[in-house]
């Protein structure tokens, strides 16, 4: 198994946390170059007086003549210049286009090695590609120390290693190279593209990815799921953890006028026009805060599903004190520096079998 490195120019002024929303480039650089490294940094003058450039790394691990053209470079997401962020399993030619759609799965992970098999036995693959959907799953990995990405490989996921620590920092890189290495392929695939994101832990429930997608599909934005609409697990969350998500919502529903019971849900999905107008910072466990406020913000009509919840397996890594006070700062900052424009009011969908006003199932939801 060979193993390539892509290096791609990055320009060193493009800051790790920018509040600006994510810029896209669907230009192929001349400059590209591969070696047979495993990783480094390299920096050169600019000779204008300018600041050096940053050489980004990718680690693609695959067999010979697989396909490099879909690497991009990635999002800074908090960074040093001595971190690189690592590709595997990389991306193929682009899916033929599909009757309803591409369907990219994320599953953020740190150690998860005794969850993430389950997580992936349980995603319905075979339902969604029956319905009519292409499906791809991504682990993308906080730079795991057990055997999470040999786990996650076995099971047929691709694997991306973030740049950097924090759930924030990946799921920023791997939402902005996904969506540029697409657009890259195909110019911007004229097919409707929706990303989920679910935590790699056992509490969220892949079998509701459908319902999901039905949602996305019959015009929402984005989609979260409230735990506290579902059917929870005994012990699945502490009573301090639960008391603090429910502040927290309130506050979320205070500061951006929108119906929200379970603002720090780990089960999310998206439009991919929708993702492009969200501008992120979040490095952290605040990142569903960021999520929320800048979907609220960027006008994306938005819609909460119930969902189940059980208790993880193996050990929490989330502290409740530190994690509750930093997503409720992200809130405050949210709504101070995000634009002043109007709210969409979200809906609420009813638990199954029930409806409320102006909201309905759709037909072949699970």
């Amino acid at each position: 198994m060979t193993m390539w490195l892509l290096r791609v120019r990055a320009e060193s002024r493009m800051a790790p946390c920018s509040s600006s929303p994510i810029k896209w480039n669907g230009t192929r650089s001349s400059s590209m170059r591969f070696s047979q490294v495993t990783s480094g940094r390299r920096t050169r003058p600019d000779g204008r007086g300018a600041r050096p450039r940053i050489w980004a790394s990718y680690r693609i691990d695959g067999p010979e003549g697989e396909q490099t053209t879909m690497i991009a470079e990635a999002m800074g997401g908090g960074q040093s210049e001595d971190e690189v962020a690592h590709l595997s399993g990389a991306e193929r030619d682009s899916p033929q286009p599909s009757p309803r759609g591409h369907v990219v799965i994320f599953l953020p992970a740190l150690n998860e090695e005794r969850a993430i098999g389950k997580v992936l036995d349980r995603i319905p693959r075979t339902q969604l590609e029956a319905a009519g959907y292409t499906v791809s799953i991504w682990l993308v990995d906080g730079n795991s120390t057990d055997r999470t990405l040999e786990v996650g490989r076995k099971n047929g996921a691709s694997v991306f290693i973030q740049a950097g620590r924090g759930k924030g920092n990946g799921m920023r890189q791997a939402f902005d190279h996904l969506l540029r290495t697409r657009d890259r392929a195909d110019g911007g695939s004229r097919e409707p593209e929706f990303f989920l994101m679910l935590d790699a832990d056992g509490t969220y429930p892949p079998e509701a990815i459908q319902r999901f997608l039905e949602a996305l599909a019959s015009g929402n934005d984005v989609v979260l799921g409230s735990r506290f609409r579902g059917r929870m697990a005994e012990g699945a969350m502490t009573p301090l953890n639960a008391i603090g998500n429910r502040i927290l919502s309130a506050l979320a529903r205070l500061l951006f006028g929108v119906s929200v019971t379970d603002v720090c849900t780990g089960m999310w999905g998206f439009k991919a026009d929708a993702l492009r107008r969200i501008p992120l910072e979040a490095s952290g466990f605040d990142l569903e805060a960021d999520l929320f406020g800048s979907a609220c913000l960027s006008q994306a009509r938005i819609t909460e599903l119930p969902i189940d919840y059980d208790a993880r397996i193996g050990p929490a890594k989330m502290l409740p004190l530190r994690s509750g006070l930093q997503i409720a700062l992200r809130l405050f900052v949210r709504r101070l520096n995000g634009p002043a424009r109007p709210i969409s009011r979200s809906r609420t969908e009813a638990p199954p079998g029930k409806q409320t006003a102006g909201l309905s199932r759709p037909e072949g939801m699970v």
